[in-house]
């Protein structure tokens, strides 16, 4: 028997048309853009690692990458933890151990330029700029910085997106959660069933890792998606 096309369509079933496709990943874009700026630059590699709010206290996670060598990494650039520096650091490869030699030396890396901003209250996202020249001018590495911190709320934004990645009725129905809204309720203020809240609430705990609706909320704000 062939598959009702209703049922396809998700909410189409419910009564409700489908919300459009999400715009593209603004994060990867940003990121792919400052790759190719960074490159004129002396840095062939762009990695940005950051915390995961929705994880183990200190996991961190590698939101994008520059390319797919590096992208086999990934899970190691994520463990690893540089020196404890300033906001503006540069360290040859061998300083983040004998893997990173092993791994990014591999790939002929030779100095890192760590660039550290504020994420999440003391948290930190990381931008990693990696060049194959053992000889970076301060004029080269003054100017790359730069390029990452002259932009810092604009990618805050991106990838807060990235992070809490919920629709424009998700966001309203978890703002109803967070004021109490059930049932009738819900129905008058979207003019939905209350089966079709539920399931926005239920594709916005998905997207947040969430146990609950509360927990949804929560999180949401965390990331200033509410």
């Amino acid at each position: 028997m062939s598959e009702d096309p209703s049922r396809a369509s998700g909410l189409a079933l419910l009564g409700e048309p489908p919300e459009p496709a999400s715009p593209p990943n603004a994060l990867d874009e940003r990121m792919q853009a400052l790759a190719a700026r960074l490159r004129g630059r002396g840095f062939a590699g762009l990695a940005f690692v950051r915390p995961d709010p929705f994880g183990v206290a200190g996991e961190r996670l590698v939101q994008a990458l520059s390319s797919a060598a590096l992208q086999a990494h990934a899970e190691w650039m994520a463990r690893a933890v540089p020196p404890r520096g300033g906001t503006v650091e540069r360290l040859p490869v061998a300083a983040l151990g004998e893997e990173a030699v092993r791994r990014l030396g591999g790939l002929g890396y030779q100095q890192l330029l760590l660039v550290r901003l504020p994420l999440l209250g003391e948290a930190c996202g990381e931008f990693w700029l990696l060049s194959t020249s053992a000889h970076l001018r301060e004029e080269q590495l003054g100017t790359a910085a730069l390029e990452v911190l002259g932009d810092w709320p604009a990618w805050r934004e991106a990838l807060r997106a990235a992070v809490c990645p919920l629709t424009p009725r998700e966001r309203e129905v978890l703002r109803a959660v967070a004021e109490g809204l059930k049932g009738s309720e819900a129905q008058q203020r979207f003019g939905c069933t209350e089966r079709t809240f539920r399931l926005h609430v239920e594709n916005a705990k998905r997207k947040l890792r969430a146990a609950n609706g509360a927990q949804a909320v929560y999180r949401a704000q965390l990331m200033g998606g509410l």
